[in-house]
């Protein structure tokens, strides 16, 4: 079975494997596939469960216009554009200057441990600027989305230079990181999906960002997300697996585990 590598996993094999969480097989690496995998379907749950992920995702989003002095967004790590269409002629010809709207909540800090996702723009009326004009798709926002983008150092850095176009990377050490982190050199986000001494099998471009040439001593950070976020990823993904030793056929419970839904409802936008 291959390791499917399309967006960040909310767990790494180290931890799911160590003796407190997955008895069998804590040891030896015959089923690190399948359990990769399984981390990778717990996670796409967890952000069905909670109607959000927790990983930043760069693209381009676009909004209707309200006739309002805020416009509403799903949770935004940061903007690096924001443009409006003035004409409705589909094309996005004016870029607001970062003087025109503040975002809100103050204070969010969604690039830190602790912080919060920014959930609205609001127009500051300093300028030429009063109001989000009514309009279907009237606004377009180039940014990075997601609950958190929190980057830890790992205390490694490359040993050499990594080609755009390359599927490994060399660090000075391996024992830094783990099979399914996902890791950030320069902008561009990568998940490890196997390692070989000082070597890193990673998955490029990873979550909208853009593969890159990385020179020898860059700086390699791990993305770290929220401690209850990986530990429900964690605990479910455990308790699926030896809920069903032979993995093939494989079942979950009707609903999740109380304690993975007392983890995750703190997070879960739209609950009742």
């Amino acid at each position: 079975m291959a390791r499917e590598a399309y967006r960040s996993l909310y767990g790494d094999l180290t931890k799911l494997k160590d003796a407190s969480l997955l008895d069998d097989p804590a040891g030896g690496s015959g089923d690190d596939d399948e359990l990769f995998q399984l981390l990778l379907a717990v996670s796409d749950s967890i952000d069905g469960y909670c109607n959000r992920h927790f990983y930043p995702r760069t693209s381009t989003r676009t909004f209707d216009g309200a006739a309002d002095t805020q416009l509403t967004t799903p949770d935004l790590i940061s903007i690096t554009t924001l443009k409006s269409d003035d004409d409705d002629d589909g094309a996005y010809e004016t870029t607001w200057a970062t003087t025109d709207y503040e975002l809100l909540p103050l204070n969010a800090m969604p690039t830190q441990h602790w912080g919060t996702p920014y959930h609205t723009l609001r127009v500051l009326g300093r300028g030429t600027k009063s109001q989000f004009e009514r309009g279907h798709a009237r606004y377009q926002v180039v940014g990075s989305w997601g609950y958190r983008s929190f980057p830890e150092e790992s205390g490694s850095v490359t040993s050499g230079s990594t080609a755009s176009s390359a599927t490994t990377m060399a660090v000075t050490s391996g024992s830094d990181f783990a099979i399914g982190q996902t890791i950030i050199a320069g902008s561009e986000q990568m998940l490890v999906t196997s390692i070989s001494s000082n070597t890193l099998t990673i998955s490029r471009g990873l979550n909208g960002t853009t593969a890159a040439t990385h020179a020898t001593s860059t700086d390699v950070s791990i993305l770290r997300w929220p401690a209850a976020v990986e530990r429900a990823a964690l605990l479910n993904a455990a308790r699926i697996w030896t809920r069903a030793p032979a993995f093939e056929p494989f079942y979950v419970d009707v609903d999740l585990d109380s304690d993975v839904r007392i983890l995750l409802d703190p997070y879960r936008l739209g609950a009742t």
